[in-house]
Formats: C-alpha cells, sequence, structure tokens
C-alpha cells in the first residue's frame, strides 16, 4: 500500500525538528565551555597577579616627578589629606601635593604654632593666643577669634574644632564651626571633672572625648568622657553620655579614629571605646611594657614598644577597631622618625630609609632614599609615596 506524500512529510517533520534542537543545545553548550574557559583564564590571571603582587618585595623606587622647593630651616613638615603634605613654621603654612602643586597658603605670624589635621581639613593657632585659622583642601577657610588664651585644640573632618581655652580659676572646652560660629560650650574645674590634658572629636564633628585629669583622696585619677552634640546629646546633662575613671594610670591621649570609635591610651594600658552615640568601652588591656610611641589608622591602632626579647630593637603591636589579640607583632631595627598607619599597611621611616609592613606580617618594602627625606606621605595607592625635604618633593613610585 503506497503511503500519501503528506504522510511522509509528516514523518520527516518532527525527525527535522528534533535535530535543529540538537544542533542549538550543541552550539549553546560549545558557547557555555568557551566561556567558562576564558572566565577560568581570566581567574587564573588575577590570581597569579594577586599572588605576584602578594608576595613581591619592592626595593627601590622610580622619581615620577621631582619638584624644587626652597623652604626655611624651621619649617615643619606633616601628612596631609592622602598623600599630600603640610608645610608650617611661623611666618604662615602651605598645603601641597606630590608634584608640588599648591593646595591652599595662608600668612600669620606666630610664637609657638600648633597644628591639627584630620580629613580635608587643617586648623592652625598660637599656643597662648586667641585665633584659629581652619582651612581645607577644597578651598573653604574661616578663622575663630576666642576671647581666652589657647591651650590644644583639635579638628574634625567636617570643619569643628574644639578649643580648650585658660582661665584664671577654670578651664573651657568650646566648639566652633570652621567659619568661627560658637557651637558649645563647656566648664572643667579641678575639683568636679579635672584637666583636659586632650581633647579628640569624632570624624563627624559630633561626638567629643575629653581625657582629665585630678587628684583625688590623694590619688591620681584619669578620666575619659564622652559628649554627644547631636539629638541625642541634647536629652543629657551638659551633652554628657558616658565616661570611665582610671585609678593610678595616667591617660595624656584621647583619639577618635573614625566617627564610632575612639581609643585612650595611658602609661600602664589600652583602651578602646565604640558607639555612634555612647561610646562604651569594648576592650581594655593592661601593657606589662613600657610604651614608646602610638600611631593611628581610620580602623587600627598601634603601639611601639623597646624589644626585650632580641627579635629586633623594638616591636610594634596594632590592633584593630574590635580589640582583642593584635593583628600584626613585628619586630623591627630601624631607627624612625615616624610610623604611618594606612590601611593594611605600616609604613617606618627615618631621613635615610624606610620599611613597610601589611598587617598580616609580609614585609613589602625596604629602601635606602638617594637624599635625606623629612617627611614620607602616602596615599590610597601601594606603590605611590610623596617624599619631602626643604629643597625638593619627590612623587615616587615603587619597583
Amino acid at each position: 500500500m503506497e503511503i500519501p506524500i503528506f504522510s511522509k512529510l509528516n514523518n520527516r517533520e518532527p525527525k527535522e525538528k528534533d535535530n535543529f534542537r540538537e544542533k542549538i543545545l550543541r552550539h549553546r553548550l560549545v558557547l557555555f565551555y568557551r566561556a567558562v574557559i576564558v572566565i577560568a583564564i581570566i581567574l587564573c590571571v588575577i590570581f597569579a597577579v594577586y599572588i605576584t603582587n602578594k608576595t613581591k618585595i619592592y626595593t627601590g623606587y622610580d622619581v615620577l616627578s621631582d619638584e624644587d622647593r626652597t623652604d626655611a630651616d624651621d619649617a615643619v613638615y606633616l601628612a596631609y589629606n592622602n598623600g599630600c603634605a603640610l608645610k608650617y613654621s611661623q611666618d604662615g603654612a602651605e598645603a601641597f601635593d606630590g608634584s608640588n602643586n599648591p593646595i591652599w597658603n595662608i600668612t600669620f605670624e606666630m610664637q609657638k604654632p600648633q597644628v591639627a589635621t584630620c580629613g580635608p581639613f587643617a586648623a592652625l593657632g598660637d599656643f597662648k593666643g586667641t585665633k584659629i585659622f581652619v582651612v581645607s583642601a577644597s578651598g573653604e577657610s574661616g578663622e575663630i577669634e576666642t576671647k581666652l588664651p589657647l591651650s590644644s585644640f583639635c579638628v574634625s573632618a567636617q570643619g569643628v574644632v574644639a578649643v580648650v581655652l585658660e582661665d584664671d580659676n577654670e578651664t573651657k572646652i568650646n566648639l566652633y564651626s570652621y567659619k568661627g560660629e560658637l557651637l558649645a560650650e563647656m566648664k572643667c574645674t579641678m575639683t568636679k571633672s579635672g584637666y583636659p590634658v586632650d581633647v579628640s572629636l569624632s570624624d563627624d564633628g559630633m561626638k567629643l572625648a575629653v581625657a582629665y585629669m585630678r587628684i583625688e583622696d590623694g590619688k591620681l585619677k584619669s578620666s575619659v568622657a564622652f559628649y554627644n552634640f547631636d539629638e541625642v546629646g541634647q536629652n543629657e546633662i551638659d551633652n554628657y553620655v558616658s565616661g570611665y575613671d582610671y585609678v593610678d594610670t595616667v591617660i595624656p591621649k584621647v583619639k577618635f579614629i573614625n566617627s564610632d570609635t575612639a581609643f585612650a591610651i595611658g602609661d600602664n594600658r589600652l583602651v578602646i571605646y565604640k558607639g555612634s552615640q555612647k561610646p562604651v568601652s569594648i576592650f581594655d588591656t593592661m601593657l606589662t611594657d613600657e610604651v614608646r610611641s602610638v600611631f593611628y589608622g581610620n580602623k587600627t591602632v598601634g603601639l611601639v614598644y623597646r624589644d626585650a626579647t632580641g627579635g629586633g630593637q623594638y616591636r610594634i603591636d596594632v590592633y584593630d577597631e574590635e580589640g582583642g589579640e593584635p593583628k600584626l607583632s613585628q619586630n623591627f631595627d630601624m631607627e624612625y622618625t615616624e610610623i604611618v598607619l594606612k590601611d593594611n599597611r605600616v609604613l617606618i621611616y627615618n631621613e635615610t630609609g624606610c620599611e613597610m609592613y601589611l598587617l598580616d606580617g609580609t614585609k613589602k618594602f625596604s629602601t635606602t632614599f638617594e637624599e635625606p627625606m623629612t617627611l614620607v606621605s602616602v596615599g590610597d595607592a601601594l606603590t605611590k609615596m610623596t617624599l619631602v625635604n626643604r629643597e625638593t618633593v619627590q612623587l615616587v613610585k615603587l619597583n
């Protein structure tokens, strides 16, 4: 019996459709496998670059730019605003970047100039003077006039300035905007709170930490107090939100390292405080070795001791903002001028050279400068630095 033509076509059509679907599926699988192979190659390259960069130790540097300067012998240099530099003397101050491009410049006459920086803002005032200049890297500037002679001051990343003022019978702590507007004022007496030996503002300018010292019952007592000038603090007496007393401990230093975290360092203890509104003590450890110096980043605090184990002349312990065991405990021998904490980097330097360690203990950089340097300023880039002395400014790249 002969099969009709249309029946033959109908029988062939499903087979052709199945073959077409198989071809599409095979094509898609080929594209998928190609994509997987490409992604795998890219990941391997990224991993290889990561391992290479992680294990590479830089031993020198290339000078990207070299600009001449002429600065007075009494000029003092500070790292400023993420890789830039600030220079000040009795006659004025200026900020400049790694290519010696000016950021700002002001003139003044001061006998004992003091400088405080935080982020883009810098505050400059004369010890026992009554005027503070405040300037930002963006060009904002202002002046603060105080009726009483100033003892010390600090500035926040928002341009708020806290000033310790000396009076005959009491000490005042005033807060000002960078434009000179009085935002708040506090009175300190030896019988009530003690003498404010250090003050620090949170990055947002809303919280103030004060380290006080006083004699009570014949014993030396240090206190750390926190004040909140936001809505929460307005409901508290004198904006006081939390505080801690420490007997037989001298605490000369208190410092906010960001908007929510502060630390206090004493002659025998390190304390870390945390809180967006009312900071509380989250870490308190007694120190058995004498602290030689303190340095900090925006999430870390480091202590330097003389090493007694023979592993090196000095030892660095770096704690993160949560406290606990040190994230890094590192011995080194360099007689240092300054130690800088930037992200996960610890930079140790003096006039003739520098070393860099990562917080995992990896030694990343060690070199001798081609000429003596006064300041090393680092930014976000791992391999770039600004080297400054009284005659040159060099932007360099590690190699």
